[in-house]
């Protein structure tokens, strides 16, 4: 059967919630907005366009989103892998099955940042968005599932955008570094080290 693993980036395989909470606070400095708030980020972190966005912002939402990626990249040296990330990669690629990122983040920024850390070579799709397409969006994953045509979809994010895209892809969703539990999934991680173990389970 052949499988795809679709990962998400921010706060599943990369600890970004520094960089994008210093990121959205220049942004509030810039608009004279009060300070972001734990709230917001994880708003912004785990729902494409979301109320942080509209709620600030409203039809001025992509000028507002742009400058926010020019503060977000400022703050790139922020960004860490989490401790089992290379693990985790490393035991996907020993079994030959094809990996993608699929990510809210802009996808220039995305793109900088997976080659940054030397962990393109893991992929073999970056997808990120420009623009109000994103996950939970069928369509924005659609051509690389025309490419790859899997059978078996294994989807690893940490947000309500993920989880609503492995349901509208009839995946297998491993929710990681997440303490709503009540966001659908199959399958519940604190880390990576027990997102390692489940699909050491689910690839036997």
């Amino acid at each position: 059967m052949s499988t795809l693993i679709i990962w998400d980036w921010d706060n599943t395989l990369m600890n970004t919630r520094p960089a994008v909470t210093a990121g959205l606070q220049d942004v509030c400095c810039f608009y004279q907005l009060p300070d972001v708030t734990s709230a917001d980020v994880l708003n912004v972190m785990t729902n494409h366009r979301g109320d942080f966005w509209q709620r600030n912002f409203g039809e001025n939402v992509p000028q507002a989103v742009a400058r926010y990626v020019e503060y977000y990249r400022s703050h790139m040296d922020m960004v860490k892998p989490f401790d089992q990330t290379v693990s985790v990669l490393n035991f996907i690629r020993s079994l030959n099955l094809p990996q993608i990122i699929l990510s809210n983040k802009n996808h220039d920024s995305l793109v900088e940042e997976v080659k940054r850390h030397q962990l393109d070579e893991y992929f073999k799709v970056i997808q990120g968005t420009n623009g109000p397409l994103g996950k939970p969006d069928v369509a924005f994953v659609e051509p690389h599932l025309n490419l790859f045509k899997p059978e078996r979809i294994i989807l690893v994010g940490d947000g309500v955008s993920d989880m609503l895209m492995a349901q509208n892809l009839n995946a297998e969703a491993i929710l990681v570094h997440q303490p709503d539990k009540t966001l659908p999934h199959h399958h519940y991680c604190e880390n990576l080290s027990d997102v390692l173990s489940v699909l050491k389970t689910l690839l036997s």
